[in-house]
Protein backbone atom coordinates (compact mmCIF):
# COMPACT_ATOMS: atom_id res chain seq x y z
CA UNK A 1 0.00 0.00 0.00
CA UNK A 2 1.00 3.61 -0.56
CA UNK A 3 1.76 5.22 2.77
CA UNK A 4 1.88 8.84 1.62
CA UNK A 5 5.62 8.78 2.28
CA UNK A 6 6.46 11.83 0.18
CA UNK A 7 4.99 14.97 1.72
CA UNK A 8 4.84 18.41 0.17
CA UNK A 9 8.18 19.34 1.71
CA UNK A 10 9.78 16.20 0.26
CA UNK A 11 8.26 16.89 -3.14
CA UNK A 12 9.55 20.45 -3.09
CA UNK A 13 12.96 19.01 -2.27
CA UNK A 14 12.66 16.65 -5.23
CA UNK A 15 11.77 19.64 -7.39
CA UNK A 16 14.80 21.44 -6.00
CA UNK A 17 12.66 23.87 -4.00
CA UNK A 18 13.29 23.48 -0.27
CA UNK A 19 10.82 25.11 2.12
CA UNK A 20 13.35 27.68 3.35
CA UNK A 21 13.89 28.79 -0.25
CA UNK A 22 10.12 29.18 -0.72
CA UNK A 23 9.99 31.27 2.47
CA UNK A 24 12.93 33.39 1.27
CA UNK A 25 11.30 33.99 -2.12
CA UNK A 26 7.99 34.93 -0.51
CA UNK A 27 9.79 37.35 1.81
CA UNK A 28 11.71 38.86 -1.12
CA UNK A 29 8.48 39.33 -3.10
CA UNK A 30 6.80 41.07 -0.16
CA UNK A 31 9.84 43.30 0.40
CA UNK A 32 10.08 44.19 -3.28
CA UNK A 33 6.39 45.08 -3.38
CA UNK A 34 6.83 47.35 -0.38
CA UNK A 35 9.94 48.95 -1.89
CA UNK A 36 8.03 49.68 -5.10
CA UNK A 37 5.23 51.36 -3.19
CA UNK A 38 7.45 53.45 -0.94
CA UNK A 39 9.92 54.33 -3.71
CA UNK A 40 7.32 55.07 -6.36
CA UNK A 41 7.90 57.99 -8.72
CA UNK A 42 7.06 61.35 -7.20
CA UNK A 43 4.73 63.97 -8.69
CA UNK A 44 6.30 66.58 -10.96
CA UNK A 45 6.26 70.19 -9.78
CA UNK A 46 4.02 72.33 -12.00
CA UNK A 47 6.67 74.97 -12.73
CA UNK A 48 9.57 72.56 -13.22
CA UNK A 49 9.88 73.33 -16.95
CA UNK A 50 9.51 77.08 -16.66
CA UNK A 51 6.66 79.54 -16.99
CA UNK A 52 6.32 79.58 -20.77
CA UNK A 53 3.40 77.95 -22.57
CA UNK A 54 5.72 75.25 -23.94
CA UNK A 55 7.11 74.62 -20.44
CA UNK A 56 3.59 74.39 -18.98
CA UNK A 57 2.53 71.98 -21.71
CA UNK A 58 5.65 69.86 -21.13
CA UNK A 59 4.93 69.93 -17.39
CA UNK A 60 1.35 68.79 -17.99
CA UNK A 61 2.39 65.92 -20.28
CA UNK A 62 5.16 64.90 -17.89
CA UNK A 63 2.67 64.89 -15.01
CA UNK A 64 0.24 62.68 -16.96
CA UNK A 65 3.09 60.31 -17.85
CA UNK A 66 4.21 60.25 -14.21
CA UNK A 67 0.69 59.28 -13.10
CA UNK A 68 0.65 56.39 -15.58
CA UNK A 69 4.05 55.19 -14.37
CA UNK A 70 3.01 55.48 -10.71
CA UNK A 71 -0.14 53.46 -11.42
CA UNK A 72 1.88 50.78 -13.26
CA UNK A 73 4.34 50.55 -10.35
CA UNK A 74 1.47 50.02 -7.91
CA UNK A 75 0.04 47.32 -10.20
CA UNK A 76 3.45 45.67 -10.27
CA UNK A 77 3.58 45.73 -6.45
CA UNK A 78 0.12 44.13 -6.33
CA UNK A 79 1.30 41.51 -8.84
CA UNK A 80 4.29 40.66 -6.67
CA UNK A 81 2.02 40.23 -3.66
CA UNK A 82 -0.30 38.04 -5.71
CA UNK A 83 2.62 35.92 -6.85
CA UNK A 84 3.74 35.58 -3.22
CA UNK A 85 0.25 34.42 -2.18
CA UNK A 86 -0.01 32.02 -5.13
CA UNK A 87 3.33 30.50 -4.18
CA UNK A 88 1.96 29.75 -0.71
CA UNK A 89 -1.16 28.26 -2.31
CA UNK A 90 1.02 26.09 -4.54
CA UNK A 91 2.79 24.64 -1.50
CA UNK A 92 -0.56 23.98 0.22
CA UNK A 93 -2.00 22.37 -2.92
CA UNK A 94 0.98 20.03 -3.14
CA UNK A 95 0.20 18.76 0.34
CA UNK A 96 -3.52 18.38 -0.40
CA UNK A 97 -2.85 16.59 -3.69
CA UNK A 98 -0.38 14.26 -1.99
CA UNK A 99 -2.92 13.31 0.69
CA UNK A 100 -5.73 12.79 -1.85
CA UNK A 101 -3.52 10.63 -4.06
CA UNK A 102 -2.39 8.56 -1.08
CA UNK A 103 -6.02 7.88 -0.17
CA UNK A 104 -6.90 6.86 -3.74
CA UNK A 105 -3.85 4.62 -4.04
CA UNK A 106 -4.61 2.94 -0.71
CA UNK A 107 -8.14 2.19 -1.93
CA UNK A 108 -6.79 0.69 -5.15
CA UNK A 109 -4.24 -1.39 -3.26
CA UNK A 110 -6.95 -2.74 -0.96
CA UNK A 111 -9.20 -3.59 -3.92
CA UNK A 112 -6.33 -5.23 -5.78
CA UNK A 113 -5.41 -7.40 -2.82
CA UNK A 114 -8.92 -8.87 -2.85
CA UNK A 115 -8.57 -10.19 -6.38
CA UNK A 116 -4.90 -11.15 -6.15
CA UNK A 117 -5.55 -14.39 -4.28
CA UNK A 118 -5.93 -17.62 -6.29
CA UNK A 119 -9.69 -17.57 -5.64
CA UNK A 120 -12.26 -15.72 -3.62
CA UNK A 121 -12.79 -18.79 -1.44
CA UNK A 122 -9.13 -18.79 -0.33
CA UNK A 123 -9.05 -15.06 0.31
CA UNK A 124 -10.22 -14.38 3.86
CA UNK A 125 -9.61 -10.63 3.76
CA UNK A 126 -12.45 -9.88 1.34
CA UNK A 127 -16.07 -10.85 1.30
CA UNK A 128 -18.19 -11.57 -1.70
CA UNK A 129 -21.06 -9.20 -2.32
CA UNK A 130 -24.38 -10.45 -0.99
CA UNK A 131 -26.55 -11.97 -3.67
CA UNK A 132 -29.93 -10.49 -4.31
CA UNK A 133 -32.97 -11.85 -6.04
CA UNK A 134 -32.38 -9.42 -8.91
CA UNK A 135 -28.73 -10.39 -9.30
CA UNK A 136 -29.40 -14.12 -9.92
Amino acid sequence: MYDGGMGAADLLGELGLPEDLIADVRSMLAGSAEDLETGNVKPISPGLFGGSDAGAQLGHHSSVAQQHVAKAVLQMAAGLRGYRDNLAGFVDDLGDTDAANASALNGLATSTSCVAAPSFESNSSCTLPASTAEGR
